[in-house]
């Protein structure tokens, strides 16, 4: 057997191994989808049961004490439900309040006397510096925050 027919052999062997995996992959796909959907059936018979069951003992035409504990038990569920739906509603429709700036009191050192600014005596700026309209704090003429309060100057 020569090297051609060896590899048109193993070609062979492969092409049906994939058609294999394909087939085999399409036939697992489908059935895994169809049992989904059987039990997506099931699921929801189960639950229009449940309901039915559920309306049959509030209206009084069942007596079963296990179906009257999961009744009181989907009750209170349900009130516990509106409420907090009634929370998300209120969380939903909060507003962001933003504060009102405050002005900061005038920077005072501990040693400093208690008078008033409107009648300490205005310091005379050094050349290359300005005061502060605010706080009075002296400070290089090309500022444009005060360094102490933070007001705009230049």
């Amino acid at each position: 057997m020569g090297l051609l027919d060896q590899i048109g052999k193993t070609l062979s062997q492969v092409t049906d191994r994939a058609k294999f995996e394909a087939e085999k992959f399409q036939k697992t796909t489908r059935l895994q989808l169809e049992i989904n959907e059987l039990r997506r059936q099931v699921d929801l018979k189960l639950m229009e049961l449940g309901q039915r069951a559920y309306d049959l003992q509030r209206a009084g035409h069942i007596h079963a004490p296990s179906l009257a504990e999961l009744s009181l038990a989907i009750d209170q569920l349900r009130a516990t439900l509106v409420a907090r739906e009634e929370e998300l509603k209120q969380a939903q429709s909060e507003v962001f309040v933003e504060p009102t700036p405050t002005t900061p009191p005038p920077a005072t050192s501990p040693t400093a006397q208690s008078v008033p600014i409107s009648e300490a005596p205005s310091p005379t700026p050094a050349a290359g510096s300005k005061i502060c309209g605010q706080c009075g704090f002296v400070m290089p003429s090309h500022a444009i925050f005060c360094p102490s309060c933070g007001t705009r100057v230049g």
